[in-house]
């Protein structure tokens, strides 16, 4: 094969179109890595693209700050799924709703959190070019590439839409794929958790041929992977059951245990009483033997003789359950009566993908090579949950037969009592009843066990093939625009999206079943545990929804340099772009209709959007080999983009930079990036959708203590909540609340200034030794987002902040003019717009030290010593920003407003030692300490704010984890690893309330315990 390593590095970068500019662009700089030699360190290979440019490095510098992670890295890691490997590195942050542990409806991908800002802001390229989208949102599923056909991973770090185009708000990862390979490569791998005994299992096939005398070369990689998936129930231990804050008595206090709980007398706190704050049993309020509760209906001296006839004196807002025979009725307590969500739930789901790549080029001449990619990924996951349950306000017969005497005189009382016309409405069912019609309004909190736990398979294709030709135009002449190179491709990619649900709920069929048809008895026997099986089939729900999605780019570059300065030739990129992207949701009538529980409804999305752009970049060298110093060059780069959306147009993207070497020693590098992040098509034309965030109603009990204030309360008072069940469970049974969310078609760009400046030291004393530091500061203006920035800031703003019943976020919440409850149609509505703002800044560290030792028990060793740190010191989120003083500091933070857990410090690190065919690495992972952020965030704005004493997991120390690998190279055909994850088995940190699932945070926390994994490797 003709193509050197130099060019085919080049050509494999994303390139794209028409004429060159001049405006100066990201500096050049080095490539940071962790367990692997940095990117362009080999001075032998004169020029390589590294991403974050489209330019050829020069030496050892890259663009912009670059993290890189080498394929050497990914065998010693035991990876199987890469976006595991990049979350423990610290430029990431957990994304909870995505990748191994996440057991969400819908769910099965797995997407990367660049410095915390979402999936949505950081852009996935595999070989420099656009991948697969997984839908509506146009995020890359990680889950699509094969980790054994990966060269290298760089990720850049900031606003690099400039040279890549939307989405990179955050910056770039990169995947560098093998495209040169020659014979056969099998590698199998088995992992196993050492708890539940869960195994994953793994193929990798990989064949390549040159061809034609060298002149052309195609690799095919197939891989297949088996994950075992594993309950809580399954785990065990800290997993279940499922914890809450609450006070205990003090002899039971444990810091991952439930204890005691201790009932606080009125006046007093829990301190106060003897008590500590604890964890405590933290169960649903919708149970299997039903909890009911009176609504709407002032006391009257018949009904409460009719209650204490019933046994049912001094009922309070928990209303009363059964027992299972549905005869025998009380009063129900908790948490002695709350239903246990945990043993059900999955922490791993499983997953079964196949993956099948190929990649080949052929040199038609000196300058032409052609070459294609094709890309198909099989992704089967599947999640599973607690059986469903439905809330609401249903009707009843008031001679229900399934009920006493006793209870049916208090339904007879109730009805007597109604005022003008209520309306109960569930689902597509809207009823009404007025008093003496015989019907009871009952708010019923019934789980339907019946019918067995939810359950949902997605079955996820995605195809993609790219064409193109590449090659090298010599020059016009000796003075200027010489070595020209030029690249033009044509990719397109279709994902589809199957999934099946099982075990939800028909709400009207619920409140048909519940009333007697022609005098017979109703269906439903929901009092106590009395659900027939043909009554469970009777409002059991089955429902399937497809997605599909499509992107389309065309893109032309030239590149090449200018014309000498005094100091090097200039460098110049050019090119144009077009993109199209296209998505559309079909969901379930069932869900569409919103006449269902257990699951999220939603609406159908469809819609398109295209972008023509044309790019310019240049690098300017201004000093080499002077007094002065040894090398300096600015650079800069500019993109224009024309959106087929109204509230787009044509935006503008630039960059200027520049980078200083006085010695060879020491580079010092600098950069500006404004960047855009246009809105993708669910941004843009979602259908709403009904989903069940865990979030505090400020208004019941859940609000801590010191902010059960007045002002609170007159605010609760006036948005709905019935002044007697202000600050009680009543108004929140459960920690989790409905949202509205959709689309806007007329939602704009984000737009985003990011600064970097840091020095690179390679000190010619130490031979072996390269370090950075390099501060970094992204500020993103009109981020798209949920009104308020999502539910629990809208919540936090309508009651805690602004307290005024009129302003758009209190406007937003829907209740139960009866209970209080937020409840349907529209619950907490958060349509998108352009609201909010985000903000982060801190200082990435990187070293890297290779030296040579003579001894060894094969002739001498060898150590490699890298670290990776990350020091974040601001994480600031403004839900509007048009209220600027209402700011989240969530820097150090975690809980219900900030969500994963922002450490200032996060990092990993690897010392590996390798002597002949024998190699031992230990690698560390490091999470620094959090803060809960209803502590944290008053205190920061000088507001009140609750002791740290009166909270029950305050603070979650810093974790760490240690990752241990042995390899040994039987011979050049054979080698074999073998390693241990989480090697001191480390549970992950327990907290109650603010977990969103597992008691923990497990998109941020290791909850597998420790793993072992072992594969071999054959070469042919």
């Amino acid at each position: 094969m003709r193509t050197n390593h130099k060019r085919r590095v080049f050509m494999g970068c994303e390139t794209a179109i028409a004429l060159a500019t001049a405006f100066i662009v990201p500096a050049l700089a080095q490539a940071q890595t962790t367990g692997s030699t940095p990117a362009g360190a080999d001075t032998a290979v004169a020029e390589v693209v590294v991403t974050g440019s489209r330019l050829a490095a020069r030496g050892f510098r890259a663009p912009t700050p670059v993290t890189v992670i080498g394929s050497e890295e990914i065998g010693l890691s035991g990876t199987q799924n890469v976006e595991t490997l990049l979350n423990d590195t610290p430029q990431f942050l957990g994304s909870q709703n995505n990748g191994p542990t996440a057991n969400t409806v819908p769910g099965g991908t797995a997407t990367l959190n660049l410095r915390g800002f979402g999936a949505q802001r950081n852009l996935v390229l595999v070989n420099g070019r656009r991948f697969t989208i997984t839908g509506p949102d146009q995020t890359t599923d990680i889950n699509t590439v094969p980790a054994a056909l990966i060269k290298r991973v760089e990720t850049v770090t900031g606003g690099s839409s400039a040279v890549y185009g939307s989405d990179a708000i955050t910056g770039v990862v990169n995947f560098i794929m093998k495209d040169d390979f020659e014979g056969v490569e099998l590698t199998g791998e088995a992992r196993q958790d050492t708890h539940t005994k869960t195994k994953t299992y793994t193929a990798d096939l990989t064949f390549g041929t040159n061809f034609a005398d060298h002149r052309g070369n195609v690799v095919v990689a197939l891989n297949y992977l088996d994950r075992g998936g594993y309950s809580r129930a399954d785990r065990g231990g800290w997993a279940m059951p499922t914890l809450a804050d609450g006070c205990v008595t003090a002899a039971s206090y444990s810091a991952t245990r439930a204890g005691t709980p201790l009932a606080i007398p009125a006046g007093q706190t829990c301190l106060s009483a003897g008590g500590r704050p604890g964890l405590i049993f933290g169960g649903s309020g919708t149970i299997p033997n039903g909890r009911f509760v009176p609504v709407g209906s002032p006391s009257s001296p018949g009904l409460t003789a009719a209650l204490a006839a019933a046994g049912l004196s001094g009922l309070g807002s928990r209303g009363f359950t059964f027992d299972d025979a549905g005869k025998a009725a009380r009063p129900a307590t908790t948490p002695g009566d709350d239903y246990d969500l945990a043993p059900a739930n999955y922490i791993v789901i499983p997953q079964r993908r196949w993956l099948a790549n190929m990649a080949a080029h052929y040199d038609f001449n000196a300058h032409v090579t052609g070459y294609a990619e094709a890309n198909y990924s099989n992704n089967r996951v599947s999640m599973q949950l607690a059986p469903s349950g439905f809330s609401g306000n249903f009707l009843v017969n008031v001679n229900n037969p399934y009920l006493t005497p006793q209870l049916q005189d208090v339904l007879r009382q109730l009805d007597q009592l109604e005022v003008g016309t209520v309306r109960a409405t569930n689902g597509t069912s809207s009823l009404t009843t007025t008093a003496g019609d015989g019907l009871a309004i009952l708010n019923v909190n019934r789980r339907v066990p019946e019918i067995g736990a939810r359950t949902n398979t997605t079955d996820r294709s995605a195809f993609r093939t790219a064409l193109g030709v590449r090659g090298d135009l010599g020059s016009v002449s000796e003075s200027y625009l010489r070595n020209l190179k030029y690249d033009a491709y044509y990719t397109y990619t279709r994902t589809t999206d199957t999934s099946t649900s099982g075990g939800a709920i028909s709400l009207s069929k619920v409140q048909a079943g519940l009333l007697s048809a022609n005098g017979a008895p109703p269906v439903l026997n929901i009092f106590g545990a009395n659900l027939s099986p043909q009554a469970a089939a009777s409002i059991a729900v089955a429902s399937t929804n497809y997605t599909e999605s499509s992107q389309q780019v065309l893109a032309a570059s030239l590149a090449g340099e200018l014309f000498d300065t005094w100091a090097g030739p200039i460098d110049f990129s050019a090119g144009a772009e077009y993109r199209k992207a296209s998505a559309r949701f079909v969901p379930d009538s069932f869900l569409a209709s919103g006449d269902v529980s257990g699951f999220n409804a939603a609406k159908s999305t469809q819609g398109s959007e295209s972008v023509k752009e044309v790019y310019g970049e240049v690098r300017v060298p201004v000093l080499k080999d002077s007094p002065l110093g040894e090398r300096a060059s600015v650079n800069g780069a500019f993109r224009y983009s024309d959106y087929d959306l109204s509230g787009v147009g044509g935006v503008w993207t630039y960059s200027v930079g520049g980078e200083y070497a006085p010695i060879s020693d020491i580079t010092l590098r600098g950069q500006f990036q404004h960047a855009i992040r246009a809105p993708n098509v669910g941004e843009l034309f979602g259908g709403n959708t009904i989903s069940g965030p865990s979030a505090v109603d400020p208004c019941s009990s859940r609000q801590p203590t010191a902010q059960q204030t007045a002002a609170v309360r007159a605010v609760c008072v006036a948005t709905g909540v019935p002044a007697a069940s202000v600050f009680t469970l009543s108004v929140q049974p459960n920690t989790f609340i409905s949202q509205v969310s959709g689309g806007n078609p007329n939602v704009g760009p984000e737009k985003s200034n990011t600064t970097t400046f840091g020095v690179v030291l390679q000190p010619r004393f130490v031979p072996g030794l390269a370090m950075s530091v390099d501060y970094f500061k992204i500020n993103l203006d009109g981020a798209i987002a949920p009104l308020g920035g999502g539910i629990s800031n809208t919540l936090s703003l309508c009651y805690n902040t602004i307290q005024d019943a009129s302003s758009v976020f209190c406007k937003a919440i829907t209740r139960d003019p009866l209970t209080g409850q937020i409840a349907a149609p529209g619950y907490v509505t958060t349509t998108n717009g352009n609201t909010g703002g985000l903000k982060t800044s801190g200082v990435d560290f990187d070293a890297n030290y290779r030296f040579n030792l003579a001894w060894g028990p094969f002739g001498g060793s060898r150590f490699d010593i890298g670290s990776n740190f990350t020091y974040t010191d601001e994480f600031t989120a403004t839900p509007v920003q048009a209220l600027p003083a209402t700011k989240n500091y969530c820097i150090g933070a975690f809980g219900p407003t900030c969500g994963q857990p922002i450490p200032r410090w996060k990092g990993v690190s690897r010392v590996t030692w390798r002597s002949g065919p024998a190699t031992l690495s230990l690698r560390h992972r490091y999470i620094g300490e959090v803060t809960v952020d209803t502590y944290l965030l008053p205190k920061r704005l000088g507001a009140a704010f609750p002791d740290k004493a009166t909270l029950t997991t305050p603070v979650i120390k810093a974790q760490n984890y240690f990752d241990l690998t042995a390899g040994y190279e039987v011979n050049k055909a054979v080698s074999l690893t073998a390693g241990l994850r989480n090697l001191f088995d480390k549970n992950p940190p327990i907290v109650g309330s603010s977990a969103p699932s597992d008691n923990t945070f497990a998109a941020t926390y290791d909850v597998e315990g420790r793993v072992v994994y072992a594969s071999v490797t054959a070469r042919f």
